[in-house]
């Protein structure tokens, strides 16, 4: 077996190793020219997959020297991430499925290699809240109650403006089919009175004449 074999398998096996704990130190290692150097994370299904790089370049070359593309492939061969031409950069993600999840780094420069500082981790970070110590729970205690009551108060507050806005509609309601009532009652009588009008002169008329 070749000796960049032998290093490629080392590199992996570490890697590996260091996926299992919450979170893993940096490494290094050094992508050949027009090659690429590809790891395995390996996850359950929900796990937090996260990632982050820096391509660490020659002494004397700019950021333009960072010729690297990385590209996170999931156990089907979906694309997960895909970065290209980066100095560095960082992914996360939670897994879909159980399996392993490759990492690759391509170098695209066909003449010099490249040297990268990497981190992986599998699996949620630390509880922060369960790393505090005991005379830290207290106030914190007393903050997330705090907040409890405000969100309370504040839920009170929008179930009685509700409770007027719906008061208002009935209201609002029942005083517009009040006004069509009246309206229709005074329009009835409008009509009524005008017609008694009418037939009042008519006859007044009649017997005028007839006298």
């Amino acid at each position: 077996m070749p000796a960049a074999m032998h290093r490629r398998t080392r590199r992996a096996r570490a890697l590996l190793v260091a996926a299992a704990l919450p979170t893993a130190a940096p490494f290094g290692f050094t992508v050949a020219p027009s090659s690429s150097e590809c790891f395995n994370e390996v996850a359950k299904a929900s796990d937090r997959v996260a990632g982050e790089w820096l391509v660490l370049a020659p002494e004397g070359a700019g950021a333009a020297a960072a010729v690297l593309d990385v590209l996170v492939t999931s156990p089907s061969g979906d694309h997960v991430y895909s970065a290209g031409g980066e100095l560095q950069g960082s992914f996360a993600f939670y897994a879909t499925a159980e399996g392993a999840y490759s990492v690759c780094f391509k170098n695209t420069d066909g003449v010099a290699p490249r040297d990268v500082s990497a981190k992986f981790t599998v699996g949620e970070p630390p509880d922060l809240i369960k790393l505090a110590k005991t005379e830290h729970l207290t106030p914190l205690e007393e903050r997330i109650r705090s907040l409890h009551e405000s969100m309370n108060a504040v839920r009170d507050l929008q179930d009685q403006m509700r409770e007027q806005d719906e008061r208002h509609h009935q209201m609002t309601r029942s005083t517009r089919a009040r006004l069509v009532w009246f309206t229709l009652l005074e329009a009835f009588v409008l009509v009524a009175v005008s017609l008694w009008q009418i037939l009042y002169l008519k006859s007044f008329f009649e017997v005028k004449r007839v006298v």
